[in-house]
């Protein structure tokens, strides 16, 4: 008895805080904007461990950053975009130094687009345009082999804002 009376409080609390929302300043990505799911304010935060919940994909494509072909491996947008509630058709995709980017929505389903969090197996950093960097399967379809589309491909995110 005397067991559970202390065992007790220690499991709630630490079920509260895997569940606890990042701050705002510790947050890895912000969505704002058109969104019915928020988790705090108006906002939806992600934290790793957030994201880490997410399924995982792979894509294989060359890109204009490397020479040779990479393997990337990180969310889908759609699939970050259906946990928000997201209901517009524009984002706008901010990276850490404020540089930003409009993509529409339609390319998340169409070209199944990764947040990447990975590249050959290894965490992106933030000096290897991590923590996030939005890549689209290039390889599988040529069509997107052109500036418009390595101009969407965003490195470093830190925001995205749907409209």
């Amino acid at each position: 008895m005397r067991f559970t009376l202390y065992v007790a409080p220690l499991l709630v609390a630490l079920c509260g805080a895997a569940q606890a929302t990042p701050s705002p300043d510790s947050a890895l990505l912000k969505v704002e904007g058109a969104i019915t799911q928020p988790n705090y304010q108006q906002l939806a935060l992600w934290d790793s461990a957030m994201l880490d919940q997410l399924p995982e994909y792979e894509i294989k494509t060359h890109t204009p950053w490397y020479d040779e072909e990479k393997t990337f491996r990180g969310p889908r947008l759609s699939d970050l975009l259906a946990k928000v509630g997201a209901s517009g058709k524009q984002l706008t995709i901010t990276a850490l130094n404020d540089y930003s980017v409009q993509v529409p929505t339609s390319d998340a389903r169409q070209y199944e687009v990764i947040l990447a969090r990975s590249i050959d197996g290894k965490p992106l950093s933030v000096r290897d345009k991590g923590p996030l960097f939005l890549i689209y399967p290039f390889d599988q379809y040529p069509e997107l082999r052109n500036k418009l589309y390595y101009g969407r491909a965003i490195w470093q995110i830190s925001q995205i804002k749907v409209e």
